[in-house]
């Protein structure tokens, strides 16, 4: 009499599907990982562009957090998109990126060795028509991370 082997094909199926999971998670969460100053300004403006204002403040720099606190960044930036602008989302793109040395945020403020100025391109559909805004968007390190910096 032979003994009968269980049936390897749902394992090798079960195998497949979780190898698949991991890969999607890994290329998923990697696209967030703000590994060089385009990510996390992109990073940003997706936040954004979902009224996920909050979690749009925590990658400012310090610096900017001092600027703005974030219950007031949240409520103003929301204002201005879905009151004043009468939209509720918008699309983005990064157009120009370009390595700046010694750049200063403003003349008060900290010298960064190097920073990063990239123009994010947003654009509206709102009740008074379509346009679009050009905004400079700096990226420094800080503790090893990019953050996000506005000049004034």
């Amino acid at each position: 009499m032979r003994k009968r082997r269980g049936n390897a094909v749902p394992l090798v199926i079960v195998i497949i599907i979780l190898m698949i999971v991991l890969i999607v998670s890994v290329r998923l969460f990697s696209s967030f990982a703000n590994n060089d100053p385009e990510d996390i300004v992109s990073t940003f403006y997706h936040y954004e562009q979902e009224g996920d204002f909050g979690s749009a403040w925590e990658l400012f720099h310090p610096a900017m957090q001092e600027r703005f606190s974030k219950n007031a960044y949240v409520t103003e930036r929301s204002h201005i998109y879905m009151s004043h602008y009468g939209v509720t989302t918008f699309e983005y793109e990064i157009v120009e990126e370009e390595e700046i040395q010694n750049w200063k945020m403003a003349e008060d403020q900290e010298t960064f060795p190097t920073a990063y100025k990239l123009t994010a391109e947003q654009q509206f559909k709102s009740k008074f028509g379509d346009f679009t805004i050009l905004q400079n968007v700096y990226a420094v390190e800080h503790e090893g991370e990019w953050r996000i910096v506005w000049q004034y």
